[in-house]
């Protein structure tokens, strides 16, 4: 090979391989741009459980996961087209339940309008009854018979007793029953409030009920309140289990787990359910090295324990704990942040464990 040829060779080879970089950096910015958008969605999604909020936020966050392991382009395509499909339908789910909130409360401000001008329509018949009862009063008194104008007066005084007792039933009648549709709509809208903060497959609380709780006790104990700790509970291998056994199986796991946490928790822990498979729970005046014993002796007796799922039919699971406490200076965000690292650790690490941070 001539020295030219060499030369020219080289200088092919170093073109293609900046070529090859800058392809390598534009894939980067693209799968970085994916999931940002994949974070965005999720974000958008409303916690409206029934509407399926739950699933679609962890089919994106599955798909997230994906992408950044680098799973082949051809089937995260085929995944992607899965959940385009569902994240339009769950768009006009959530637009028509939103819908159906607005018309509940329309429904509810025309029941009190209503209310009021019944009272207001009662208040304009009397009124009308005693003017009328007035001018009587005035013609009677040009009667020159006093005989006659006794009895018209005594007459008269009768139609307004009968009027004002009239009244006062119809005024009785009408505060029972707006007290009546008043008490039915405070027992609705407090049955709303509950059922919006609780999780409509499990009875844990919401994420949104998690969070509020969680800034909450973040804020106290910022102020010199009761400190806490915080755990974070993911089911092992539930992909396996929804596998193996079917979603219907899967969904029963997830209210065993509820149900396990409540009754190994105190009355005021916050039990909840974080997306997916995880679970939060809140330990008021827990320290780190109290919260790890608890969540140890979490995973040590869920894992000890039969679960009945189908004619008899035993399951046992494991679950994998992260833990983690308040610290001066923390908010929200760095509170779960670090518990989410040690539920990470402790999923990687083997599974069926508790790791603290």
């Amino acid at each position: 090979m001539s020295l030219l040829a060499g030369l020219r060779e080289r200088r092919e080879r170093g073109a293609l391989s900046v070529e090859l970089s800058t392809s390598r950096s534009r894939v980067q910015v693209l799968e970085d741009v994916a999931a940002t958008m994949l974070t965005c969605v999720q974000a958008l999604v409303l916690d409206l459980d029934e509407c399926g909020a739950p699933a679609l936020k962890a089919d994106l966050a599955g798909l997230a996961s994906r992408l950044h392991a680098g799973v082949d382009a051809a089937d995260l395509g085929e995944d992607l087209a899965s959940l385009h499909k569902d994240t339009l339908e769950f768009a006009e789910l959530e637009r028509k339940h939103l819908a159906t909130r607005d018309a509940e409360l329309r429904n509810i401000i025309e029941v009190l309008s209503e209310g009021l001008a019944a009272v207001s329509a009662g208040a304009a018949a009397y009124h009308r009854k005693v003017l009328d009862g007035g001018a009587r009063f005035e013609a009677a008194s040009r009667l020159s018979d006093l005989q006659k104008m006794r009895a018209t007066i005594t007459q008269e005084v009768t139609v307004l007793r009968n009027a004002v007792a009239e009244r006062q039933a119809q005024e009785t009648s009408t505060a029972a029953a707006l007290r009546s549709e008043i008490d039915l709509l405070r027992v609705r809208v407090q049955r709303e409030q509950q059922t919006a903060r609780l999780d409509k497959l499990t009875r844990a609380a919401n994420r949104t009920a998690f969070d509020e709780e969680l800034a909450r006790r973040c804020e106290l104990a910022a102020t010199g309140g009761t400190a806490f700790a915080l755990l974070l509970a993911d089911v092992d291998h539930f992909k396996q289990i929804n596998d193996t056994h079917g979603h219907q199986i899967g969904d029963r796991v997830l209210h065993a787990l509820a149900t396990f946490l409540r009754d190994h928790t105190r009355a005021d822990d916050t039990v909840a359910r974080w997306g997916g498979e995880e679970f939060a729970v809140i330990l008021p005046g827990a320290s780190s090295r109290s919260a790890y014993g608890k969540a140890k002796d979490l995973v040590s007796d869920l894992a000890k324990t039969d679960w009945t799922i189908d004619r008899g039919k035993k399951l046992r699971f494991t679950i994998s704990i992260g833990v983690t406490a308040w610290r001066e200076g923390d908010s929200p965000a760095l509170v779960v942040e670090r518990v989410d690292k040690a539920l990470y650790a402790a999923k990687h690490g083997g599974r069926n464990q508790a790791v603290k941070s």
